[in-house]
């Protein structure tokens, strides 16, 4: 069995997304989606793409949305239909050869099977399909539940080297 999932971890608020962008700035034939915060706000970013899909909304602006387009965990509100457009993207570029696929990121919501699930569970269990490597984002306090969670018995830890 091909080992291809690797997994980087660290803090909440680490600085996980800037360094994965420096990261893509040398890398060829990248794909998937980071979670950049920009003003604030949390928002998904296409690789291939190059584009920005609004995600987090403030409280002001949830109150004239339609209740099911709206994914509320915390203080934090989020946008259904951002997770579905990540999710569009996610299983799109899985389908393709790509060297690296990023999953930026797992979290609560796709642990209670909301967020970018069910793409995420489907990207893992037929991980052999993809030709290059997947690379997922976890917050260092969720990695033994991410990594029970989803099985992943054959999994390295990433890090960027010097």
């Amino acid at each position: 069995m091909k080992k291809n999932i690797f997994i980087y971890s660290d803090k909440i608020k680490s600085g996980k997304t800037t360094k994965l962008f420096q990261w893509l700035a040398a890398q060829k034939n990248v794909a998937g989606i980071l979670q950049p915060v920009i003003d604030g706000k949390r928002f998904f970013y296409s690789i291939v793409d190059k584009s920005i899909i609004q995600l987090e909304i403030s409280d002001e602006v949830k109150i004239g949305l339609e209740k099911n387009d709206l994914i509320t965990i915390g203080n934090y509100n989020f946008l259904k239909s951002g997770f579905d457009k990540a999710k569009e993207i996610l299983l799109r570029d899985f389908s393709k050869d790509y060297h690296w696929l990023i999953i930026d990121e797992i979290g609560p919501l796709e642990l209670n099977n909301s967020g970018l699930e069910p793409a995420i569970s489907k990207i893992i269990k037929e991980k052999e399909n993809f030709k290059g490597n997947i690379l997922i984002v976890v917050r260092n306090k969720l990695l033994d539940t991410v990594i029970k969670h989803y099985k992943l018995e054959e999994y390295e830890l990433f890090s960027f080297r010097a």
